[in-house]
């Protein structure tokens, strides 16, 4: 059991925070493109992103000659825009991925290393500060977190091994979700075919079918 107490720190001092790729009106998918880029209809709450070849990503052709802030392993992507405040870790992507700017790209600085990504992102995504990202949009005709808003952030930071502790629970429980889910869908799937027999009788027997 570790000693070290709990600290709390905003999430400035924790990470870095960049917008995601300045891409201008809407964006023109090229399967030739020289990068890959993530939209929101690439994260699933919780859930990591793990796509190494990029099969479900996009492509396009980046322009100007700055080089981007391409994504790494370990890097956390917050949507700042919109309905939804969810924040993802990066698993595994293509090399050359970038985000559209409806992202906030959240990379921990080194000093911070005792702080999993998975931790902050499962953070991100708890109840506490989705209560406050709400908040910071109160008003707003267009939800949106600013990057003050997010770099003030108050962020708890307990020893590691809380933190691995947690991170097992979170994807115990998911795991066990995902089995609910599918027995759920089999049961469904045995009374639709039991119905079937009773509802649809077969008219060239006269047996119901």
């Amino acid at each position: 059991m570790s000693n070290q107490a709990n600290h709390q720190a905003s999430l400035s001092s924790l990470a870095t925070i960049r917008p995601g790729y300045p891409f201008r009106g809407k964006l023109a998918m090229d399967k030739n493109g020289n990068a890959s880029v993530v939209q929101f209809r690439h994260l699933v709450v919780g859930v990591a992103l793990d796509d190494k070849d990029g099969k479900t990503l996009d492509r396009v052709m980046l322009p100007g000659r700055r080089r981007p802030d391409y994504l790494w392993p370990g890097d956390i992507l917050f949507m700042a825009r919109g309905a939804r405040n969810d924040a993802a870790v990066v698993k595994a992507l293509p090399p050359d991925t970038v985000c559209t700017p409806n992202f906030f790209h959240l990379r921990i600085k080194p000093e911070a290393c005792r702080l999993m990504p998975e931790f902050l992102a499962w953070q991100l995504n708890h109840v506490d500060a989705q209560r406050y990202f709400a908040m910071c949009s109160q008003g707003s005709a267009t939800p949106n977190v600013t990057k003050t808003q997010l770099s003030e952030l108050p962020v708890m930071v307990p020893p590691i091994d809380q933190q691995t502790r947690m991170m097992q629970l979170v994807d115990a429980a998911r795991r066990e979700s995902d089995l609910l889910e599918q027995l759920i869908e089999n049961r469904q799937c045995m009374i639709d075919a039991v119905a079937r027999q009773i509802l649809r009788p077969d008219t060239t027997t006269g047996t119901r079918a």
